[in-house]
């Protein structure tokens, strides 16, 4: 983001603590439903089932100028509470891309009442069983799950551009999420980094708080990802563990481990306090 914060945040003048976004029930927001005519319909499948800163630590939340938080975690219930009668849409690339991602964090969600909707934009292989799984463990977050271009892209890349971002502006067309969690620019994975700019151009339709999550790995990999936002998963770890045991068919073929996950999950809650935490990068907040 080049050293700029995203709206509503400005870095305090010396340096602090780690902060806590905390804030209330949105009031509805003018002007978040898209504009223009209704766009085509997206062919899917449905299934049922801050820290702040490029800036220094100690970056403040302000709403009109005042500071409206002081605390040293972003936790679970108080960032639930933004969207509790509001719909927040997760979009992977992939299969397993958003539980490994943010599954403690939509499981959080989920559990507060929050409409959480998993979107799926790509199955690479072994459709029917990928999607038997992705249904499994959306239900164990507690999620509804979408799968965009249900039996047809197997990678991202072979989508032209115009057309992937016509299914996410239908995506957000229908739900009018008032949340997006999605990959980041610097994810290694062309496929995120595709999905992750795609929802960059949805914005032109809706104003929603955009997140980005760490970037998936079957082995970690250095790039660049340094969360703003740590949500305390500490009572849904397990539930996004039990998510990712779903996919059978990539978990255990790929070496992947709980411990791994779990780990990762511990260090961000030593970052601010917490036993657990999921770290979000925040690319934009919108305050009404």
């Amino acid at each position: 983001m080049g050293g700029q914060l995203p709206l509503g945040l400005r870095a305090a003048p010396q340096p602090g603590p780690p902060l806590r976004l905390s804030v209330g029930h949105p009031a509805a927001r003018d002007g978040h439903d898209a504009r223009g005519a209704a766009g085509p319909h997206v062919p899917a499948e449905r299934f049922h089932a801050v820290h702040v800163s490029d800036a220094p630590l100690g970056a403040a939340i302000t709403q009109g100028g005042q500071s409206i938080c002081s605390d040293p975690a972003v936790s679970a219930r108080s960032f639930a509470a933004r969207y509790v009668g509001a719909t927040v849409v997760a979009v992977g690339a992939h299969p397993d891309d958003l539980e490994l991602g943010a599954g403690g964090t939509l499981a959080a969600l989920s559990a507060a009442g929050v409409q959480v909707v998993m979107a799926i934009c790509s199955v690479p292989a072994d459709y029917d069983t990928r999607v038997s799984e992705a249904k499994d463990s959306a239900a164990i977050l507690g999620c509804e799950l979408r799968i965009l271009m249900a039996g047809g892209c197997k990678r991202i890349e072979d989508v032209k551009n115009h057309q992937l971002v016509g299914l996410l502006d239908g995506l957000v067309r229908e739900y009018k999420p008032l949340a997006v969690l999605t990959h980041g620019p610097t994810d290694f994975h062309h496929d995120h980094v595709q999905i992750y700019h795609g929802m960059v151009a949805t914005q032109r339709l809706a104003c929603f708080d955009f997140y980005s999550f760490l970037p998936t790995m079957c082995r970690p990999v250095p790039v660049p990802f340094q969360p703003r936002a740590y949500i305390d998963v500490s009572h849904t770890i397990d539930t996004k563990l039990r998510a990712i045991a779903a996919h059978k068919s990539q978990f255990y073929a790929r070496g992947l481990t709980f411990e791994f996950y779990r780990d990762i999950a511990r260090v961000n809650g030593r970052m601010v306090g917490v036993e657990y935490a999921e770290g979000l990068d925040i690319n934009k907040l919108v305050f009404a």
